[in-house]
């Protein structure tokens, strides 16, 4: 055999070769988004251009749909990663129907419980998935009046020639995250041991790729990323609001996650070697959803329009003036202030405390309308009020800082209470060195705590019957009184009252 026919069966060959090893490979792009928290409508964002502000605005059922249509082709899965419940009037008004009514129009291929999807009760969230046309996941979830799973732990579908095993899971947290009497019927299995479970359950499946959709935190994303390597192709989650531009690889494992209010949608695009059930290459972004009138979904926007009409002509009345910007953020909240300020007063209390957890939204000076108090305090809690010595109050205050501090190094978000009525000065490095000595100063009312004096404390019933969460272990248990006021009434009625709001944040709580 001469030499160039020689070289020619060698290229023949290596053509062959390449060409079975290409056809192996196949594309995938996976749009999915997270705690959407009902923003039906769109809203306003800002950002600075050149130093200078500029305002646009985003999101809302219509235009996420339109950039979902936009991208989705027939290599596309869609996955949405919980809390599409609670944050807006419809919602709540609804008891989240209006929500699972909207996504029967966006062809979700796995949808995975959130913590808020159960804020109506589990009795009303079974009632409402009823309805559901979508793949609805949370295997981790025990429904004890039927002895059964709440969800499917697992879903299987083929696109583009791989096979796509889901797994999903919401927070086992789940009885910190609401109200307990919410998921009182509900029985919370361990999630490493399910997602064992749901690993071996796919792979008997023979799926190519797994992946992990989670309402748990991008935290225990990572976690879930060190343990399940191997197994796990990708993780996308939400729960923890994170805005990942661009995905978190750990262990190899593609970790999305995509902020919150469909701002924006997530768009993972896979080269998959379906012989070897291997990632080869992929590429993660977040699409804006920036307001478009050629990308927005008219029907969907005519869906929305029909739900709020019956409710948008009442909660557009204005009822106040703000002068300065609420802010939600921050142990001095001015928002959260202002709302611990109302407590106090409403009930006669020496003390408030507000949650940062529970303020939904901030708002720009300007009109305040009866919308804007629903979003900024969605929830429908009650006010309960709760009665301890100066000893026990020290006691809770200093079990607040060290579990705060506690999830700070966990997760960098603690849910740290607001208050109305005291001022305390800490050592910052002492707390976090574990010193218990870390308290400088704190007054009631301008007075130094004392400990054989009663002292009236007004907080909503979410932190009264998280006490745990809130003030760890006590040495006493602490006696609750339920006024049955809604927080939302209390708020509107404060406004109205005042007329003109003037909320500017003080220093309550400072590090020294």
């Amino acid at each position: 055999m001469n030499k160039s026919k020689y070289l020619t069966i060698i290229l023949l060959l290596f053509s062959a070769s390449l060409l079975f090893s290409q056809e192996g490979i196949k594309e995938l792009r996976i749009l999915h988004w997270n705690d959407f928290h009902s923003r039906n409508l769109p809203y306003k964002a800002s950002k600075k251009i050149d130093g200078e502000t500029v305002n646009y605005i985003v999101g809302g059922s219509a235009s996420l749909l339109g950039y979902l249509n936009k991208y989705r082709d027939n290599k596309s899965l869609v996955v949405h990663a919980g809390d599409d419940f609670q944050g807006t009037p419809i919602s709540s008004l609804t008891k989240g129907f209006s929500q699972i009514q909207l996504l029967n129009h966006f062809n979700i291929d796995a949808f995975t419980l959130g913590n808020h999807e159960f804020d109506y009760s589990a009795k009303t969230l079974d009632s409402a998935l009823k309805i559901a046309n979508f793949k609805y996941l949370g295997g981790n979830l025990i429904y004890l009046p039927e002895q059964k799973s709440f969800a499917d732990l697992t879903t299987v579908k083929e696109i583009n020639g791989i096979k796509i095993g889901i797994i999903g899971i919401t927070s086992d947290e789940l009885r910190l995250l609401t109200v307990p009497k919410n998921v009182e019927d509900i029985y919370i299995m361990d999630n490493d041991f399910i997602i064992s479970y749901g690993i071996k359950e796919l792979k008997n499946n023979n799926c190519d790729l797994i992946i992990l959709l989670t309402h748990c935190g991008v935290e225990n994303d990572s976690i879930y990323a060190t343990k399940f390597y191997g197994d796990i192709d990708v993780i996308v989650g939400g729960h923890s609001h994170t805005t990942l531009r661009k995905p978190k690889l750990i262990n190899n494992v593609i970790i999305a996650q995509a902020g919150s209010g469909g701002k924006f949608l997530g768009n993972i695009e896979l080269k998959v070697d379906t012989d070897l059930d291997t990632i080869i290459q992929y590429k993660g972004e977040l699409i804006e959803t920036v307001f478009d009138s050629l990308i927005y979904d008219k029907n969907m926007q005519a869906l929305v329009d029909n739900m709020e009409a019956d409710v948008n002509q009442q909660l557009s009345k204005v009822i106040g003036t703000l002068e300065n910007d609420w802010k939600r953020f921050g142990i001095n909240s001015n928002l959260g202030q202002w709302e611990a300020d109302v407590f106090r007063a409403k009930t006669n209390s020496d003390i408030a405390f507000v949650n940062s957890g529970g303020l939904r939204k901030e708002l720009m000076k300007g009109e305040i309308t009866l919308r804007d108090i629903w979003e900024i305090s969605p929830f429908g809690n009650t006010i309960n009020t709760i009665e301890v010595s100066g000893k026990l109050l020290f006691e809770m205050l200093l079990n607040h800082f060290i579990e705060a501090q506690k999830e700070n190094e966990k997760s960098g978000d603690p849910d740290f209470l607001i208050v109305s009525g005291l001022n305390i000065i800490y050592d910052k490095e002492k707390l976090k060195n574990k010193e218990l000595d870390f308290f400088k100063e704190i007054n009631v009312n301008g007075e130094k705590i004392d400990e054989n004096k009663t002292y009236k404390i007004a907080t909503n019933n979410y932190i009264a019957t998280q006490v745990g969460k809130f003030f760890g272990k006590l040495s006493e248990e602490l006696t609750i009184a339920e006024t049955n006021i809604i927080d939302r009434d209390v708020f509107i009625e404060a406004v109205e009252n005042a007329g003109i709001i003037n909320s500017v944040s003080e220093n309550r709580i400072v590090s020294e």
